[in-house]
């Protein structure tokens, strides 16, 4: 068995990414002839961790922060260390990210023999990224069930102490009450943050659209923040309504996240809602110190996995509050003393009508919500369309006509996939229709140019952005 291959074996036999560090580094040095070997992580603040090595010891020297910076191999420049040693240093790469260094010690006047150590490096990035993921994982879910007990136990002890008050014939405590009701939204809240990691993980992130008010949601999402025991955001607003089409249940908790993050920042100066253009705006201010450049930057990053704990939720609100944003075609930011929600406005239907033309558009996807959403969304916007579950129903579809204009193909289904449904329909029935395609999977680009597909769509997306290669399709 060649190294790059035990080391992917070891991988899926479940080793932590610990020991797959220490492989690596032991399979290098047996392969290159050095006297030491060790795999380096960055760390926070600059850091470089060492998370295996094999053979002689060895200090990171300023060879693997170049590395790790450059994110190339600086073989070519090898560098002297105490006692004569000599270091090499190489990147371990993931698609575009490096993720870590494998340095190699030699002994003085031993030459340095790295063309064995190539398949292995190349197999290594990926080997470690999916160790890294898995590691997080568990991170995650040990923060999240710690933080899940916290409710749960101040429900199970109020809830005792009301529970005897009332056998001994004695009022009920309004106080326990509120207790119960803040814990009880505190715990649903948790659990709809880890439901939605989970939903994008598993690329099964849909958003149910409808139209909406932007001032009403703000005002459902003011009832949550009492709920929680947070002071309400004081509304401005716009002269007009403003009129969206979004995931209510999804923005609300985006202005919650925004809300109490906010108030954790300074005293709260309330949301105001404008016409931008054709966005609506909901502008969340506080009162506080502002936030630098770089806080700015990192505003909407996780924060369960940092130095600095979330004071509310698993510390993912805010980064799904971007990514909801995103998908809805609007965006999120954070400005010094404010967070800036934008999200489109809702056109009236006749303006709609016009993107579409009357063309059919068959969606072909084995999830009936994923589907029918996509369906009734372009239906909106002018096409004309009609949805299929699975390749073997679009299949029947198709051969029962007429031919439709387009495609809207998921690459991925268990009863016949979209290679094997283009495939079929092209050489049975003559399919000539353009082809956009839907998938969870990174090489869908790939994928697209292999099949001759006009556009595709990574999930998750918003669906405006469907709409566009949908129409970048047709117009081709």
């Amino acid at each position: 068995m060649d190294a790059a291959t035990e080391l992917a074996d070891a991988a899926l036999a479940g080793e932590s990414l610990r020991q797959l560090a220490l492989r690596l580094a032991r399979l290098a040095r047996t392969l290159s002839g050095a006297a030491g070997a060790a795999v380096f992580h960055p760390a926070e603040g600059g850091q470089l961790l060492e998370l295996g090595g094999d053979g002689s010891p060895l200090i990171a020297s300023t060879l693997v922060s170049e590395v790790l910076a450059a994110g190339t191999a600086l073989a070519d420049r090898s560098l002297q260390v105490a006692g004569g040693a000599v270091q090499v240093a190489l990147p371990l790469r993931h698609e575009a990210r490096t993720l870590g260094a494998l340095c190699l010690q030699y002994e003085g006047g031993t030459p340095r023999d790295l063309r064995q150590l190539r398949p292995l490096v190349a197999r290594a990035g990926t080997v470690l990224a999916a160790a890294e993921r898995e590691a997080r994982k568990d991170r995650f879910l040990s923060f999240a069930a710690h933080e899940l007990k916290t409710p749960l136990t101040s429900i199970k002890g109020f809830s005792y102490s009301l529970a005897r008050r009332l056998e001994r014939g004695q009022p009920g405590d309004p106080h326990a009450v509120q207790v119960l009701e803040r814990q009880a939204e505190r715990l649903h809240s948790l659990l709809e943050e880890m439901l939605e990691v989970s939903r994008i993980d598993m690329g099964r992130f849909v958003l149910h659209l409808e139209p909406c008010n932007l001032g009403e949601l703000v005002v459902a999402a003011n009832r949550v923040l009492k709920r929680l025991g947070a002071a309400p955001l004081q509304i401005k607003a716009a002269g007009a309504a403003l009129a969206v089409k979004v995931d209510r249940d999804r923005i609300e908790r985006a202005v919650v996240a925004l809300g109490l993050r906010a108030l954790e920042l300074g005293a709260g100066e309330g949301v105001s809602l404008e016409v931008a253009g054709a966005m609506a705006r909901a502008r969340i201010a506080w009162f506080g110190p502002p936030l630098d450049e770089d806080e700015r930057r990192k505003a909407f990053e996780p924060k369960w996995d940092g130095k600095d704990k979330p004071r509310s939720g698993l510390g993912m609100g805010l980064a799904l509050a971007r990514m909801v944003a995103e998908l809805h075609g609007g965006t999120l930011r954070a400005e010094a003393c404010s967070f800036v929600l934008e999200l489109p406005l809702h056109l009236p239907a006749e303006e709609r009508r016009v993107a579409g033309g009357g063309r059919h558009v068959l969606v072909v996807d084995d999830d009936q919500a994923i589907a029918t959403m996509l369906a009734d969304f372009l239906s909106e916007n002018g096409f004309t369309t009609s949805f299929a579950l699975g390749g073997r129903a679009a299949l029947a579809m198709i051969a029962r006509g007429p031919m439709p204009d387009l495609l809207v193909l998921d690459l991925r289904m268990p009863d016949l996939d979209g290679r094997a449904l283009l495939l079929q329909a092209r050489e049975q029935l003559a399919l000539t229709s353009r082809v956009v395609l839907l998938s969870a999977d990174r090489d869908v680009a790939i994928a697209a140019a292999q099949l001759g597909a006009h556009s595709f769509v990574e999930k998750p997306f918003a669906p405006e952005g469907l709409l566009l290669a949908v129409q970048r399709a047709l117009e081709e």
